[in-house]
């Protein structure tokens, strides 16, 4: 973009008002068309929780910008309904119908004031206003001719950062199959699904943790799917097995994450507690958890997960980003956000790129090692989707 014409004074001419006066903007950039895509991708990873059975193939939402100069965004709403109750139809009528025209003309370098519009033209529906949100930090990007995380206060883990994989509900033995395919594949954190059999649980973790080398990290996830007893037994059962919980009650239950915390001594994780900044705000003030899930999905976008995470590290929450179930557009701004992020014991949950580098339309700049992700040098986001 350059930098502005600034006119200097000196002399008496500059302590005139005009002296003082705010530059001019350089030359107006608009954005001039958009499209959105409905697509649907064989899912890259089952993953049955909690919640139920995963889909064979999931649907995405892709959106894109167009500016005047030719140069085109992307921006991605992969829907998790029983998280923000929107679907893949819903978030592409609201895209088409409300947000993306309601950008034509626009400076996409007015962010904020563009999320506004979106606001004010429907609340909520924050998985519609990630695609947006995403879409203008990538177009930004090509603009700058930088990768997005340099719009995200700059790289802070040069070195790039580790990630987990995720191992779904499965019997013990496939569980531990899967666990020692991954460790193989030099994984050293997995991410271990629980909730509908708290007996059957301890026994998977526990068979988990003799068969993997001890310096593998454990996390487990529970999709809110125990009550306050259940999860006081499970975790005391498995203190000394694994990093932390994520989500083991529903999210409502702020006062009951804090019983379990003083309880157990295991680290507790939100995710579905937190969508907003007043959310994360009451998670801080009863206790209730050690560290934050942040998905794009679930906030709004980069935007909204940028304060997000800056509230958890003023008052010393780690977090971790995730990526449900999105394609490489998606994931790809998850990478961009985490490596902006201080750094933490915990892996990011970002580990597409390690396992399938190129997508059934998407190819992207991001290079991983090992099960380490590395930073992009690709303007934007770094991917492209046909």
């Amino acid at each position: 973009m350059g930098v502005p014409n600034v006119a200097l004074s000196v002399g008496p001419r500059a302590e005139s008002p005009e002296y003082h006066r705010i530059p001019a903007r350089e030359a107006a950039m608009k954005i001039a068309d958009w499209s959105c895509s409905l697509v649907e991708v064989p899912t890259h990873s089952r993953l049955d929780t909690s919640y139920g059975s995963a889909e064979a193939v999931r649907p995405h939402v892709i959106a894109r910008l167009v500016d005047d100069s030719g140069r085109v965004g992307l921006g991605e709403a992969s829907p998790l309904p029983f998280f923000t109750g929107e679907t893949a139809a819903s978030i592409k009528l609201q895209l088409e119908q409300l947000f993306l025209p309601a950008l034509v003309g626009r400076d996409p370098r007015d962010h904020d004031e563009i999320m506004a519009v979106l606001d004010h033209l429907l609340p909520e529906n924050r998985s519609a206003k990630c695609a947006v949100d995403m879409a203008l930090y990538d177009l930004r990007g090509h603009v700058l001719g930088q990768p997005v995380y340099h719009q995200l206060g700059g790289l802070r883990r040069p070195d790039g950062f580790r990630v987990t994989r995720a191992i779904g509900l499965l019997s013990l033995e496939e569980t531990v199959r899967m666990a020692e395919h991954w460790v193989e594949r030099g994984f050293h954190t997995l991410k271990l699904k629980i909730g509908p059999d708290p007996d059957g649980d301890v026994e998977r973790i526990r068979a988990v943790r003799r068969a993997v080398p001890s310096d593998v990290r454990l996390r487990i996830d529970a999709n809110g799917g125990y009550d306050v007893p259940t999860a006081v037994r499970v975790l005391g059962a498995l203190a000394d097995a694994v990093e932390y919980c994520e989500q083991p009650i529903p999210p409502w239950d702020l006062a009951g994450l804090h019983q379990i915390r003083a309880a157990t001594g295991v680290r507790i994780t939100v995710d579905e507690s937190v969508h907003t900044l007043r959310d994360l705000l009451r998670v801080v003030e009863a206790r209730a958890a050690d560290a934050l899930v942040i998905k794009l999905i679930k906030c709004g976008g980069l935007r909204a997960a940028e304060h997000l995470a800056a509230v958890a590290g003023a008052v010393g929450m780690p977090v971790v980003v995730v990526s449900p179930f999105e394609t490489h557009v998606g994931a790809a701004a998850g990478v961009h956000l985490a490596l902006t992020l201080r750094p933490s014991p915990f892996a990011q949950e970002l580990s597409i790129f390690t396992v399938e580098p190129r997508g059934p339309h998407t190819a992207s700049a991001i290079q991983t090692n090992g099960d380490r992700i590395l930073p992009p040098t690709a303007p934007g986001l770094g991917v492209t989707f046909e």
